[in-house]
């Protein structure tokens, strides 16, 4: 029997999950509290709209001239990637493990047929 993305997903109340508009000092905050290094953001029917993740945050801070204040009030969803590869529950462990080993991603949103988020797959859980 193979090992399926819902065997080892993290549930949604385990993960940093916040409405689209939400700035990315709430990003950081529930990212932080959740203890991960990626925030998924949802419209209000669940449906992923996108990630901001600590790559992004580095990236920003790099490349962006406005002051820290500005920048947490800003919606972070704008600083992060608003198609970011996903897998669905049924899909086999062993080929997720392939697809962010090729990406080099350590977490990999899992999504519904209707894309509604429902989970997330991080590295350290299926290796």
């Amino acid at each position: 029997m193979s090992i399926k993305a819902k065997d080892k997903m993290k549930k949604l109340t385990e993960i940093p999950a916040l409405e689209e508009n939400a700035s990315l000092k709430k990003a950081l905050d529930l990212m932080s509290q959740k203890h991960l290094g990626i925030a998924c953001f949802v419209d209000s029917s669940g449906v992923l709209k996108g990630l901001l993740t600590d790559g992004d945050l580095r990236r920003l801070l790099l490349t962006k001239q406005s002051p820290l204040p500005a920048l947490l009030v800003a919606n972070g969803l704008s600083f992060g990637n608003t198609k970011p590869t996903v897998a669905h529950e049924d899909d086999e462990i062993s080929k997720l493990q392939e697809i962010m080993n090729n990406k080099q991603i350590w977490d990999l949103p899992i999504v519904d047929s209707n894309n509604k988020l429902i989970g997330l797959l991080h590295r350290h859980d299926v290796n």
